[in-house]
């Protein structure tokens, strides 16, 4: 990426409507919007001017309205023109054009947020939230996308280095000076900053599940033997028909898949095909697909009635699972008490009359950890950043292992408190190598 150069893009979605916004970035993006308004005076910074747009011809093919942000205070931390004009792709791409004609180049994905971390304007940890923000389909998603672009967990993170840095100036200055001379009390200063920078990033490791939930959304999956009432649990839980129900044996052969909201959470509700031994080649594929769904799912819906309870011992989930007796509304009072009795935590529903999925879709919050509080919080949200969360974690531990000896040897010590100060500026993207940097941002739209 060259970052002397002025870069330009879509900043809106390829299509029709009321408006699209052209934004423009870099050191000619001011005379490059003035050549194609035909405008010889500077534009107001921050102010709103309504121009019309000529091609290198003097021919107008547009009325638009010109926002320009001076630098440094743009999101790019450079001059930054964006042009609202109506949303048709020609003229879209025809103000592209007349920009990349007169200097400019297409943006690369991601290269606005890139320049904006390059310039200061955002740290690492809230460039990944802005893909976040994009992306994110769900209330509590976004809420924790904003609350991080807003510098939340960097705050967080920032506080945790504040200690490791108190630590290892103590441990420094034992260093540098006789025995004779140290600092009463200077171990347990040393071993309390430790211990609470250790607290509170293995509280941010701890978070990193439900923070991938929040902001990728969870993934269910309905199992069990055939004809026990999947399908129907399926659109029980949708509120709609999606999957065909029959009972026919088998008649789902493939992974049906689709998603809901369950309290400002996405989650992914996916229908397999019934687990048993058959010799039939397309049954056994839809098998097979069921299979690995259910390795990958955070949650099992595992089905059962009380004629095929033996599909809970005979089918290993190594993932969180909840039982759930179907067929209840056949059942006696006696039988389910019997069922509930043998089997822990187990939900007893009817798919086809609805009785119990109010009580189920609550066990699925509780075991997805969806909770109304989830939204005051601030959670890890990627996989770099758990990575790197856990190394430097690692590094506390072992200093803190340390600490505890009678004689500390501070010269070890200094090396891990340094690991752990190197891996919250790795997170936070102050040593982070362009190789990632760019893997980083060539996953955002063209445009941001």
């Amino acid at each position: 990426m060259k970052i002397n150069d002025t870069i330009v893009a879509a900043a809106t979605p390829y299509g029709y409507g009321g408006i699209a916004v052209v934004r423009i970035s870099g050191n000619k993006a001011e005379k490059i919007a003035q050549k194609i308004c035909q405008t010889h005076g500077s534009f107001k910074n921050r102010h709103a001017t309504k121009v019309t747009l000529y091609d290198q011809n003097r021919h107008p093919f547009d009325s638009a309205v010109v926002l320009f942000y001076k630098s440094p205070n743009s999101y790019t931390g450079e001059d930054v023109v964006e042009i609202s004009c109506h949303g048709n792709p020609t003229i879209v791409e025809k103000i592209v054009g007349e920009t990349v004609d007169r200097g400019g180049r297409l943006a690369e994905p991601g290269e606005f947020t890139q320049r904006a971390f390059i310039n200061g304007k955002l740290d690492l940890v809230q460039a990944e939230s802005v893909a976040a923000v994009i992306q994110g389909d769900s209330e509590k998603s976004n809420q924790l996308s904003h609350r991080i672009l807003a510098g939340e967990l960097s705050n967080i993170l920032r506080e945790i280095k504040k200690s490791i840095i108190k630590a290892l100036s103590y441990v420094e200055f034992e260093l540098d000076i006789s025995e004779d001379d140290l600092l009463p009390n200077s171990v347990q200063q040393i071993k309390q900053e430790v211990a609470s920078a250790l607290l509170r990033m293995k509280r941010l490791t701890e978070s990193f599940n439900e923070g991938r939930l929040l902001n990728r959304g969870a993934t269910v999956v309905i199992a069990g033997p055939p004809n026990i009432g999947k399908s129907t649990l399926f659109n029980m839980l949708l509120n709609e028909n999606r999957s065909i129900v029959s009972t026919t044996p088998g008649t789902t052969r493939d992974v049906v898949d689709a998603s809901v909201v369950y309290d400002g959470m996405r989650v992914f509700l996916t229908d397999t095909a019934g687990i048993r031994d058959t010799g039939e080649e397309i049954e056994h594929e839809g098998i097979r697909r069921a299979s690995e769904k259910i390795k990958s799912a955070d949650l099992v819906l595992n089905m059962f009635d009380i004629n095929t309870r033996s599909i809970l011992k005979t089918t290993n989930f190594n993932n969180p699972t909840i039982p759930v007796l179907n067929k209840c509304d056949l059942y006696s009072k006696r039988q389910i008490k019997t069922v509930n009795n043998s089997i822990e935590n187990c939900v007893c529903v009817s798919a086809k009359t609805g009785s119990g999925i109010a009580v189920l879709k609550n066990v699925i919050k509780k075991s997805l950890q969806i909770s109304n509080n989830s939204s005051d919080a601030v959670y890890l949200i990627t996989q770099r950043q758990y990575d790197i969360a856990k190394d430097c974690a690692r590094a506390l531990r072992r200093a803190l292992l340390m600490l505890k000896n009678k004689k500390s040897d501070f010269e070890l010590l200094s090396i891990e408190l340094r690991d752990a100060l190197d891996a919250i500026d790795k997170i936070l993207g102050k040593t982070t190598s362009s190789d990632i940097l760019n893997n980083i941002f060539s996953n955002f739209c063209v445009g941001k």
